[in-house]
C-alpha cells in the first residue's frame, strides 16, 4: 500500500546522491574541463600571433633587403664568378641556399622590431 512512498523516498535519495557526487567529483571535473578549454584557446591564440608576427617580419625584411639592394649586389657578385665555378655552385644549389639563409637572417633581425612579440 505504501510502495509509492518507498519509491518516492528512493528517488529523493538518488537525487541527493547525485547532488553529493556533483559537489565532490563533478565540480572538479567541470573546472578541469574549463581550464583545459582555456589553455587550448590560449595556445591557439599564441600560435596565431606568432604566425602573424612572422609574416610581418618577413615582409618587412624583404622590403628592407630590396631597398638596400642586397639581392642585386649578391647577383652581381655571383655573375662575376668564372663560368665553371658558377655551374658547380648551381649544381649543388648554393644560390638557393644563400637565398634561404639571407631571408632567414633578415627575417630574424626584423622580428626583433615587431611590437610585443619580438625579443
Amino acid at each position: 500500500m505504501f510502495e509509492w512512498l518507498g519509491g518516492f523516498l528512493d528517488q529523493i535519495i538518488v537525487f541527493f546522491q547525485w547532488v553529493w557526487d556533483f559537489l565532490t567529483v563533478g565540480i572538479y571535473t567541470f573546472i578541469k574541463d574549463g581550464l583545459v578549454l582555456l589553455t587550448k584557446a590560449a595556445m591557439y591564440s599564441w600560435v596565431q600571433i606568432q604566425l602573424l608576427a612572422l609574416e610581418v617580419a618577413y615582409e618587412t625584411a624583404q622590403q628592407v633587403m630590396g631597398d638596400l639592394g642586397v639581392a642585386e649586389a649578391v647577383r652581381q657578385r655571383y655573375g662575376a664568378l668564372p663560368g665553371d665555378l658558377a655551374d658547380t655552385l648551381q649544381f649543388f644549389g648554393i644560390p638557393q641556399a644563400l637565398n634561404i639563409i639571407f631571408s632567414a637572417l633578415s627575417t630574424r633581425f626584423a622580428l626583433k622590431f615587431v611590437p610585443f612579440i619580438g625579443r
